[in-house]
């Protein structure tokens, strides 16, 4: 395991069981039957990121921080965001609640939760800048 991505490694840990259990979420996810292909392939994306995240955890590569932005800004901010935004507009517009009061907050807390993670991750990460010898 790769510790040195972040000065702290309770941030580390807590990262990776982050991505750990979003990664088994996106397994599970992708068993359930859907009708909507472009649902399909959202959730075909996120277990790509996910996994790819989990990934780089292990590995040392030039891409490891790149892709724990990717996973940050998809994974938890534009999905539960685009849910919000996307259900407070069928709820403007045609006054209909495709989903529950429960799922609106639990996409708010999740929005929530990655903008707090982002703020720590930005705190904590520590990149490998090389500088030249004068």
């Amino acid at each position: 395991m790769r510790t040195e991505f972040f000065k702290s490694r309770i941030f580390f840990y807590i990262f990776l069981a982050i991505v750990s259990l979003d990664f088994v979420n996106g397994l599970l996810l992708v068993s359930k039957p859907t009708e909507i292909a472009g649902i399909l392939v959202l959730k075909w994306l996120k277990l790509l990121i996910s996994f790819s995240t989990f990934l780089m955890f292990f590995l040392k590569t030039n891409y490891n921080h790149q892709i724990f932005k990717i996973f940050i800004y998809f994974v938890g901010i534009l999905m539960p965001l685009y849910i919000l935004l996307y259900h407070i507009k069928e709820l403007v517009f045609y006054g209909i609640h495709p989903i529950s009061a429960e799922k609106l907050i639990e996409n708010g807390f999740n929005l929530f939760f990655a903008i707090i993670l982002l703020i720590f991750y930005n705190k904590y990460k520590i990149e490998n800048n090389v500088q030249p010898n004068p």
